[in-house]
């Protein structure tokens, strides 16, 4: 993480008020997204409430569904980070109810049903990262059913759908389109990774040619000087969105809503879609990333987050045999 940048989020969030909050003790941050972005966040909320004192734990976001469940007696976290809709939605009666106080900016389409359980934080759209200095952008993957090409393997890396939301999003599209023969070809070409964070960097890297992965990451490493582009799927890509809330029973009820409050400002969010992590947020008002594809400009499908909910721990059980017979 540049200095700078987080010396400009503190800046922005300490322009927010005059006048410092009152607010003390500990809050516990289950993050989802990029360890850069966790730990940017709490720096800056820091800045702001500085005797609440944050603490980050990132893994995937099936890892902390898995975690949150098996917590559900003993909540050892306050707040979950930007964790897709549909993995969410696993886990909705161990969310706690609580409207954030601009919840009024945002569509009733990028909160859950109640508004009041989770409010979206980016749009997750999915994009092949290419190492162009491994793979040249006219011999790419351009769609879906190109990943499983023969020539591809050994290029090809994709995180566990099982630790990763947004594997498991990838694995559920490709079903839909594909079905699960497809998922075998892919299999045969893939390595596949325990942390959707180790797609972006190996390919940064070089280490891969081809990862599949939330578009912003690809600008990431791109801002880093990295040779890698971003080339959208010609059937298209889901469009969903990650959110975030506060668990039910969280240890610091008080602080999880004073960051939620926080967290779902315009200022924040804005931030946020800047380099480096080029997001696109869920606030209609927050401007997109520089850079970036124009949103008319990428083919979405319809992604039914309900039924990705519903199918969860079916579609893992199939990859996981389809996985094991390597």
């Amino acid at each position: 993480m540049k200095k700078g940048l987080v010396a400009l989020l503190i800046g922005v969030c300490l322009l927010l008020s005059a006048v410092l909050v009152s607010a003390d003790g500990k809050l516990v941050i289950y993050n989802a997204g990029p360890p850069e972005m966790g730990d940017a966040l709490a720096q800056a909320f820091k800045a702001k409430y500085r005797d609440i004192d944050v603490a980050v734990i990132r893994q995937g976001s099936g890892e902390l569904i898995t975690r949150i469940q098996a917590e559900a007696r003993r909540p050892q976290g306050d707040i979950i980070l930007a964790v897709a809709k549909e993995n969410l939605d696993v886990i909705y009666d161990l969310l706690d109810s609580y409207r954030v106080k601009e919840a009024s900016a945002f569509p009733n389409d990028m909160k859950d049903a109640k508004g009041n359980k989770y409010f979206g934080f980016s749009f997750n759209i999915q994009a092949f990262m290419i190492n162009t200095d491994r793979v040249p952008l006219r011999d790419a993957p351009k769609s879906w059913k190109d990943l499983g090409d023969s020539k591809y393997r050994g290029e090809v890396v994709m995180a566990n759908p099982a630790l990763s939301g947004s594997a498991y999003a990838q694995l559920f599209q490709m079903v839909g389109l594909y079905g699960w023969d497809h998922i075998n070809a892919v299999r045969r070409v893939t390595t596949f990774v325990p942390s959707s964070t180790l797609v972006y960097t190996f390919v940064g890297r070089g280490e891969f040619g081809i990862g599949v992965t939330g578009e912003g990451n690809v600008f990431t490493e791109k801002a880093k000087g990295n040779p890698v582009e971003a080339v959208y799927p010609s059937e298209g890509t889901g469009l969903r969105f990650d959110a975030s809330g506060i668990i039910k029973g969280g240890p610091n009820p008080q602080n999880a809503r004073i960051f939620m409050d926080w967290l779902t400002t315009k200022e924040v969010m804005t931030i946020i879609s800047q380099a480096p992590f080029f997001r696109r947020m869920t606030r209609p008002d927050v401007p997109p990333p520089p850079g970036l594809t124009p949103t008319s400009e990428v083919k979405f499908f319809e992604y039914d987050a309900n039924k990705a909910s519903d199918s969860r721990d079916e579609y893992l059980q199939k990859f996981g045999e389809i996985f094991a017979t390597r």
